[in-house]
């Protein structure tokens, strides 16, 4: 999602917007690893799992290196390995989608907030 449809950069931007204390991986952009969610084989299990968990392996110590407590994802593929990355390689980090951030510090004005039917009386 972010090599191949060139979201690295505005990936980069909102993960510093959204941060205090920002903290880039070594390899960045279109030289980042994948995290071996495989696009999709997430739910395979047996073996492939046992796979994937091994190629995540480069993945885990890239945000290891970084000291990060939370790893902004942005593919809900993606957020699932690393998920699953954590606890196999002992990531003391949450992992989150940027729509989960994005939530957290959104403030809707009081205009738009939506009304209770008892309210609109």
């Amino acid at each position: 999602m972010v090599r191949g449809g060139g979201l690295a950069e505005k990936n980069r931007r909102l993960a510093e917007f959204l941060s205090e204390d920002f903290r880039p991986m070594k390899y960045q952009g279109n030289y980042n690893f994948c995290c071996g969610g495989g696009g999709g084989a997430m739910h395979i299990g047996g073996e492939m799992r046992r796979h994937r968990l091994r190629s995540g392996k480069q993945k885990a110590e890239q945000i290891k290196e970084t000291g990060a407590k939370i790893v902004f994802v942005p593919c809900h593929n993606c957020i699932d390995q690393i998920r699953d990355l954590a606890k196999e390689y002992e990531l003391d980090i949450k992992a989150i989608h940027f729509k989960e951030a994005i939530n957290e510090h959104m403030i809707v004005p009081e205009e738009m907030m939506v009304k209770d039917d008892d309210e609109e009386e």
